[in-house]
């Protein structure tokens, strides 16, 4: 029957504009037909509904819209270590992580001397006390390029990495605290005609 066919295929492309089909009983209480647009009301009224649409959320794809969840694995090598890169301005990191009782090197010095700012040491330590692992990992980093903020921010993107491949579950609450996530922020090139990006000279009337 065209109706039929024609209430299937709003339906259909009601299912794919709100993503996925709500479980719920729906009806047809008004459905007019014109030449030019096609009116109809959808309400969850079960009273009016007609006979012919008894069954036609059974040819319905459900599970339309629904985006499958990726099953992350562990990703660690031989020796039991895992890695994650992170990015931050003009810095690079690369880091390893492995269990063991919390020595951080820094291109093969302590991170104490590496970073003279207790700032920028802190930030390295802000995954593992998110999961509350303080002291239960050694990290080793690999740093180029950048200044120390760039480098320590960096860091602490290239550890949660490295947690999340270590331990998949890890994700969540290192997601939640935006751990993740690559901040591409960058600095703009200076324009010609000023001291800086945006800073202009000082304008002097006479």
């Amino acid at each position: 029957d065209w109706l039929e066919g024609m209430w299937k295929a709003i339906s259909s492309l009601r299912t794919a504009r709100t993503g996925a089909l709500r479980a719920r009983a729906w009806s047809v209480r008004h459905l007019s037909f014109n030449k030019e647009r096609l009116e109809f009301d959808v309400t969850s009224d079960e009273s009016e509904r007609p006979e012919i649409f008894d069954d036609w959320g059974s040819d319905l794809d459900v599970t339309a819209g629904r985006i499958d969840r990726i099953r992350r694995e562990r990703k660690v090598d031989e020796t039991g270590a895992a890695m994650g890169k992170g990015k931050r301005k003009r810095a690079q990191v690369v880091a390893k992580i492995r269990e063991g009782d919390g020595e951080i090197t820094v291109n093969g010095k302590p991170h104490v001397e590496y970073f003279q700012d207790w700032g920028h040491r802190a930030q390295l330590l802000v995954p593992f006390e998110v999961l509350n692992l303080e002291g239960k990992f050694d990290v080793e980093l690999e740093i180029k390029g950048g200044g120390p903020t760039g480098q320590s921010e960096a860091a602490k993107l290239a550890i949660s990495k490295a947690l999340q491949n270590f331990e998949p579950n890890h994700r969540t609450k290192l997601k939640r605290e935006f751990l993740l996530s690559t901040d591409v922020r960058r600095v703009q090139p200076k324009k010609w005609g000023k001291t800086k990006a945006r800073r202009a000279w000082q304008w002097v009337k006479r």
